[in-house]
């Protein structure tokens, strides 16, 4: 026989039961759900899903940035509209937030906010990312009519995924004066090393899937380029300080700063599991406070936790 206790306890679960169903909802929320059939006159006319295995049968030239960072699956939509330019839906389903974020920082241009946590927008295209997805919307040569299709698209798919995602950590330690923000590259691949000035062809810094890496362009007069990465431990950064001085810049063994062959200066410093290196500086003070004030953040974050 129920007594008092028991049925509260029976009239709440009931109440809960359509909290818990919202919740269920989203966290299963799938972002092709949102997609319709038809927007402004386009109508959805092919559907294909690609894997890392066949995705350079799809976007062989781009493939390897995505491949890089690791998702499990693209999948592409089609929309037509007779005497228009076809519209072209791209919905990355990246690993983890960190990955759609990688992605979306190769893509060069202005830096917004309206799809997603952070979008680009440009003469018939539309990315963006949030939360583990990464989203391309494009459309070629841009009309009226396929820019208010494409726009409306994107707002379908960003307010259709219910989480936001996270930045990655490692972007935390950029000094945030003068850093030029659109410049932020991240990633895990030693590929990406050269993205803004070529540093080496093989990986003379042990950059891997276990390690987290950021560069960045810095305005001042010469745009010294900040690279910050991240090992596992103190012993991994170390065996990688040793590989980068032998087959970088050997000047670099008892010095803190070298000449580059552009004539500028690069330095380096090793703080715990960190390497942080700087390139292109026209003088050794540039360098200095830039590894000094990653410092801060890196001793600051290594106190607090």
């Amino acid at each position: 026989m129920w007594n008092t206790s028991c049925f509260l306890l029976f009239i709440s679960i009931i109440l809960l039961l359509p909290c818990l169903t919202v919740i269920n909802s989203q966290t299963k929320s799938d972002p092709t759900q949102s997609l319709p059939q038809t927007i402004e006159g386009w109508n959805a006319s092919t559907e294909r899903t690609f894997s890392d295995s066949t995705l350079y049968d799809y976007i062989d030239g781009g493939a390897e940035l995505f491949l890089s960072f690791g998702f499990s699956k693209v999948y592409n939509r089609i929309y037509t509209q007779p005497n228009q330019p076809d519209i072209l839906v791209d919905i990355f389903y990246m690993n983890s937030s960190y990955d759609a974020f990688g992605v979306f920082s190769f893509s060069v241009g202005q830096i917004g906010n309206d799809f997603g946590v952070q979008s680009q927008v440009a003469n018939g295209a539309v990315v963006f990312w949030k939360d583990n997805y990464y989203i391309s919307i494009t459309c070629y040569p841009e009309t009226d009519e396929s820019k208010k299709a494409v726009t409306g698209l994107a707002q379908l798919i960003g307010n259709s995924i219910p989480q936001k995602g996270e930045l990655p950590s490692i972007l935390d330690y950029l000094p945030s004066q003068s850093l030029d923000k659109e410049s932020i590259r991240y990633f895990r691949h030693y590929i990406w090393l050269n993205s803004h000035l070529f540093i080496s062809n093989d990986n003379i810094l042990n950059i891997n899937q276990s390690t987290d890496a950021v560069l960045a362009k810095y305005r001042d007069n010469d745009k010294s380029i900040l690279l910050i990465i991240k090992y596992p431990n103190n012993s991994d950064a170390a065996a990688a300080k040793e590989k980068f001085v032998e087959n970088y810049n050997q000047d670099l063994t008892n010095n803190p700063t070298a000449k580059m062959k552009n004539g500028k200066l690069c330095g380096f410093d090793l703080i715990n599991n960190f390497i942080v290196a700087v390139f292109n500086a026209a003088d050794q003070d540039v360098i200095s406070m830039l590894i000094n004030q990653t410092k801060e953040k890196i001793d600051g974050s290594t106190t607090t936790n």
